[in-house]
């Protein structure tokens, strides 16, 4: 299998391109979509704020070929919603990325820390009223041919009261360990939080870390996060075999640490 990873600073922001060079369909496991040869995933993240990054990133996306874009977290800043009618979701999301949208191009959510301040539930009613928008669980999963890409929740694992979240996602994970070594020539996890950052955090909390070092770097080919404002490829994390780890950012301005507004 030939694979193609294309990373792009282009109009302030990174696109991480993915060209699959195979189509192969076999039985499902999770959610299953046809792609051509020449199919192109983007991933985005930290997106909530509307200026005028927000602005070159839409129309970056709305230029590009992407057949799907993949958001890994913070939606909305700065407390993400509070139901699935919040005027928010329009003002932040649903506008600015208009030109994405109307291409039909779908986005496939992840839940950030910011996300989580008020309702996360509201992502999952409007996901089922909008065709583009994918968010069928706090994590899932979706198959292109041997391709397989895995929305993670690691706020959960992040925040200590959210304690009882945690044991349904990684039985989940057990349960599919099996079926992707089978199944999955290239296996990518998209979530929030990065294990470790050449940004001021450097280092995720000592339970975050437990989950990301048992449970996804050794098990994922590559991990794609957001979460700390940077736009780094850390590199691969010894001895356990993901190939890559990327922090897309695309919030704004990087204020100093003294001048940052509450981040966690």
């Amino acid at each position: 299998m030939k694979r193609y990873i294309d990373i792009r600073f282009k109009n302030k922001f990174l696109l991480v391109q993915i060209l699959l060079l195979f189509v192969i369909t076999l039985p499902v496991f999770s959610e299953e979509t046809k792609v051509s040869q020449d199919s192109i995933f983007c991933f985005v993240g930290d997106t909530g704020h509307v200026n005028e990054i927000q602005k070159d990133v839409a129309d970056a996306l709305a230029d590009s070929e992407c057949n799907a874009i993949w958001h890994t977290g913070d939606i909305i800043y700065p407390d993400g919603i509070s139901s699935k009618d919040d005027p928010r979701f329009i003002t932040n999301f649903l506008q600015p990325f208009n030109k994405v949208f109307n291409k039909e191009i779908p986005f496939f959510l992840t839940l950030g820390n910011h996300d989580y301040k008020k309702e996360p539930k509201s992502y999952l009613e409007i996901a089922k009223n909008n065709s583009l928008i994918v968010y069928p669980n706090n994590y899932y999963s979706n198959r292109y041919g041997k391709l397989c890409i895995f929305s993670l929740d690691t706020t959960i694992f992040d925040k200590l009261y959210l304690f009882y979240k945690r044991r349904e996602q990684k039985s989940w994970l057990g349960r599919i360990k099996e079926d992707m070594a089978s199944s999955c020539e290239l296996s990518i996890a998209v979530a929030h939080h990065p294990l470790f950052s050449s940004g001021d955090r450097k280092k995720a909390t000592p339970q975050l870390s437990r989950f990301l070092e048992a449970d996804i770097f050794g098990t994922f080919d590559l991990y794609i996060a957001g979460h700390n404002h940077v736009l780094a490829d850390e590199g691969k994390e010894e001895e356990q075999g993901s190939l890559f780890q990327a922090q897309a950012v695309f919030r704004g301005v990087h204020q100093r640490n003294s001048q940052k507004e509450n981040l966690m």
